[in-house]
């Protein structure tokens, strides 16, 4: 019974000796050192998830240069040249116009001396007519002859103011400034009113055209503004007016977005670019940039690092999305902290250094330069 006791005693002392070993060796394992970590705050937010659409660039004003009277071609400006509002265009001969005009005055005035002679001729048999010396009818007769000399005198003048209209017109000038995009008639040529002369494009008025399914009808309204991208740079622009017509075949109706002006330098007349138009209408939510989400097969989770910077998984769920920033559900509020760089390396519990700090806004609006 002794010798039994003794080796009890002795399996004690060596298990207690082997624990004791045992916590002294995990006491003496090093720590998890600190992540490095780039984090965002969970900010509450407008996601509006978008569609990319096609859209092109067209100038505001683009027309046909007409020639505004019947002549002879003296003068058309070279395509490509730069025009301010007011600039002439072209010139018509007006040579025949000036020799009209010099044959209405004097017509004109040949009835303004016709005139004159029959109000005199008027006072003249008035006053006989008062002592029965000429007759009524011929009174009559010569005030007719004179009303007739005064309305052939307002035909010359209107007919001088006519042609000082057509001298006006001969000189063609730009409706607005612009460049010469074609011409289509030479010096020399001899044109009618109304001849194609050459085309302008108003260069400094830019907007962008997008046809967009009627699906989304209601999406969309003049005044809102509305992202749109091209080769390596993008823009918001204002949605000037929506056009309610409808076209049958594509099932689309028509948005005219004005461009910036700091979009002329990057972008030109006829270019495709890429407008992100709203799916839905706009609802406030929680949101977190896409670079905090993990994906794992239990589920999605994000990394919140809380006051003590200590790293804490929190399982959330996903919403909509809109550039880089995604709706979440879970257990967090407005103004957490999550991690978005290092996020994939750390654990539960683990400490972290915080190297940078942004919102999610601020992630987004940075980030953004493709529409879902």
């Amino acid at each position: 019974m002794i010798k039994l006791m003794k080796k009890i005693v002795s399996i004690v002392t060596a298990t207690g000796g082997l624990m004791l070993i045992s916590a002294i060796a995990l006491a003496q394992q090093p720590q998890m050192p600190p992540a490095t970590v780039s984090i965002a705050a969970v900010s509450e937010t407008t996601i509006v998830p978008t569609m990319p659409i096609a859209g092109t660039v067209y100038s505001r004003n683009d027309v046909q240069i007409t020639a505004g009277t019947e002549g002879q071609l003296i003068a058309v400006l070279e395509p490509g040249t730069f025009v301010e509002k007011g600039d002439i265009v072209a010139r018509i001969d007006d040579l025949p116009l000036k020799l009209r005009k010099k044959e209405q005055e004097a017509l004109a005035r040949r009835a303004q001396i016709n005139l004159e002679y029959l109000n005199n001729q008027v006072e003249r048999q008035q006053s006989l007519a008062d002592t029965y010396v000429t007759s009524v009818d011929q009174l009559e007769q010569t005030r007719s002859n004179r009303d007739l000399a005064e309305s052939d005198l307002d035909i010359a003048r209107f007919r001088i103011q006519q042609i000082d209209d057509q001298l006006r017109r001969a000189v063609i000038r730009a409706p607005f400034t612009g460049v010469l995009t074609e011409r289509l008639r030479r010096e020399g040529e001899d044109v009618a009113r109304g001849a194609v002369l050459a085309r302008m494009t108003d260069t400094e008025n830019l907007e962008v055209r997008i046809p967009v399914p009627l699906t989304y009808a209601g999406r969309v309204s003049a005044g809102d503004e509305i992202r749109m991208f091209g080769f390596e740079s993008e823009f918001t622009g204002e949605i000037r007016t929506v056009i309610p017509s409808s076209d049958v075949r594509s099932q689309t109706f028509e948005i005219r977005v004005d461009l910036p002006a700091d979009a002329l330098q990057a972008w030109t007349i006829g270019q495709l670019v890429s407008a992100a138009v709203p799916m839905r209408t706009t609802r406030q939510t929680l949101a977190v940039p896409r670079d905090a989400l993990i994906l794992r097969r239990e589920g999605t989770f994000v990394f919140r690092i809380n006051s003590e910077n200590i790293a804490e998984r929190v399982a959330v769920e996903l919403g909509e999305s809109a550039g880089d920033l995604v709706a979440i559900s879970g257990q967090l509020s407005d103004g957490d902290r999550v991690a978005i760089r290092g996020a994939e390396s750390l654990r539960e519990g683990q400490a972290v250094n915080i190297i940078s700090q942004l919102s999610a806004v601020q992630v987004g609006s940075s980030n953004l330069s493709t529409a879902n």
